[in-house]
């Protein structure tokens, strides 16, 4: 005959708390294209921001193959690598109701680089006011659309992607506006222009921004270029994003579908000095030449500095939350820097910090330094406030080579 047992549970009381991760929520590969809408209705309807995972998707919300949306889509994902999913955004036109009910307002015209206000954020960096010249009809921006800064404001509530293309839209005023969103909520902008001489901004001091020149395409006459260099900058992004923030560059970048520019030594050299990027021919390989933003900042450099960033406040987050209390002592500290340095030592580890190397005598030169306060040295003030100052840290960038200069000479 068995015996009965008692609960363990009244001599050992044993409870377990599921701790659920931190996550950012950051994507540093997904892509937003703005575009125009369906000429004709679908057999579905595009509402609100939608993923598609090929062009062949949009079909169903009623483009067509001509279609700038679709164009843009087909090139994105024939890239390898390519993208798993493109979000898809309608620009919406003038006074087309909104999800509420209401119809949709033009912004006050008072504020950025393109004279609107810019929703989530502003003083961007190295942005200027520029005022806008009665009758320049370059610069009203798409006619009869919403102001582009309220489409992009809506498609950042509806989805989280981090590069944004306007599909077809090329006005400057538009450009302008994109970059200046763009700046302000912390995004990577990128667009292409053909007319040699005309490029759509004048103020190339934004750094999330890159340009690329896409005309002169090599075989074709000036008025017969490719519709697919339209699209040289989604191209390109959609390549360059299929890798891991800090493992990349994104110079000598093949593309798919895009003809490379025919272009002499002094407009390469003039498109250089501007910081535009270009598509050129080299040893039989056609490849992107640059990889900078307008203020002339390494693009790879910028995805990497967000990556981190987000990763970083995720790890030390992460800190807080799994434990019950992170004591304000020197060993509480010590937990915040410790995920500090995991975070920068993924990032060495990834390629983007550069490891710890060694001048001619042998010193050590470490790739990133940490530093934190001892609760000695922080008043009572700061003790109560129950907040961590001057957790700081520094980091070399590894950074890429991309030209290479060799002098040698023959002797008998």
């Amino acid at each position: 005959m068995a015996m009965k047992n008692n609960p363990l549970n009244d001599i050992v009381k044993c409870d377990i708390d599921v701790s659920s991760p931190g996550s950012s929520g950051a994507s540093f590969d997904a892509i937003l294209l703005v575009v125009p809408g369906p000429g004709e209705s679908g057999e579905k309807t595009m509402e609100r921001t939608t993923a598609v995972s090929a062009a062949d998707e949009l079909l169903d919300y009623g483009f067509k193959t001509e279609d700038p949306a679709y164009l843009a889509a087909m090139v994105a994902f024939s890239q390898s690598p390519s993208p798993d999913t493109l979000y898809v955004c309608v620009r919406k036109t003038a006074g087309e109701e909104d999800g509420a009910g209401g119809l949709l307002e033009e912004a006050d015209q008072s504020a950025g680089e393109d004279g609107t206000e810019i929703p989530g954020g502003s003083g961007a960096e190295g942005s200027e006011e520029e005022t806008q010249e009665p009758g320049n009809e370059e610069e009203t921006g798409a006619s009869g659309y919403e102001d582009l800064a309220i489409t992009l404001s809506r498609a950042g509530r509806e989805a989280e992607f981090y590069g944004i293309h306007i599909t077809a839209f090329k006005d400057p005023s538009d450009v302008k506006a994109a970059v200046a969103w763009a700046e302000a909520n912390e995004k990577l902008f990128g667009f292409e222009y053909s007319d040699l001489g005309s490029c759509p901004v004048s103020n190339f001091s934004y750094y999330r921004s890159f340009c690329v020149y896409s005309g002169s395409a090599d075989g074709y006459t000036l008025d017969q270029q490719p519709a697919e260099n339209q699209y040289a900058a989604l191209a390109w992004m959609a390549k360059c994003f299929g890798y891991d923030p800090g493992t990349e560059t994104w110079h000598l970048k093949e593309l798919a579908a895009i003809v490379p520019s025919a272009l002499g030594t002094d407009q390469k050299k003039e498109l250089g000095e501007g910081h535009i990027n270009t598509f050129l021919r080299y040893a039989g390989c056609n490849c992107t030449i640059g990889g900078m933003t307008l203020s002339g900042e390494w693009i790879d450099v910028i995805r990497f500095r967000d990556w981190l960033k987000a990763d970083m406040q995720t790890r030390v987050f992460q800190v807080l939350k799994s434990n019950r209390k992170v004591p304000f002592t020197d060993s509480g500290i010590g937990l915040v820097e410790g995920a500090m340095e995991r975070s920068l030592k993924e990032g060495q580890d990834i390629g983007g910090i550069a490891p710890t190397e060694y001048d001619a005598d042998d010193n050590a030169i470490p790739g990133y330094q940490v530093s934190v306060p001892r609760v000695s040295d922080l008043t009572e003030d700061q003790r109560k406030s129950r907040k961590l100052p001057n957790c700081n840290y520094s980091a070399r960038l590894a950074g890429a080579i991309h030209v290479v200069e060799i002098k040698g000479y023959l002797t008998f």
